[in-house]
């Protein structure tokens, strides 16, 4: 299994600011539960989750791309991926 620090330079990237944006959203939208409901409140929190939802689709579909490269990937003995 693959580790963050075992992705590729570009990828790893693009993770590692999936899950800083993920942080970021999750600490903010904490810290909005405190405050009285008002429209605005509620417009931020929308938007906090909005990005939560886009970051960990962007997360499962670099996976699903990695394990489908995995599997098409040629093996030392020749065979081609995971299953062959």
């Amino acid at each position: 299994m693959k580790k963050i620090g075992d992705v590729s330079g570009s990828c790893a990237c693009a993770l590692e600011g999936s899950l800083s944006a993920i942080k970021q959203a999750h600490d903010q939208l904490h810290l909005l539960t405190g405050m009285a409901t008002t429209a605005t409140v509620l417009a931020w929190q929308i938007e906090l989750c909005d990005v939560l939802l886009i970051e960990i689709s962007g997360i499962r579909s670099s996976l699903a791309r990695d394990i489908n490269h995995t599997r098409e990937a040629p093996q030392p003995d020749g065979r081609i991926g995971l299953n062959a």
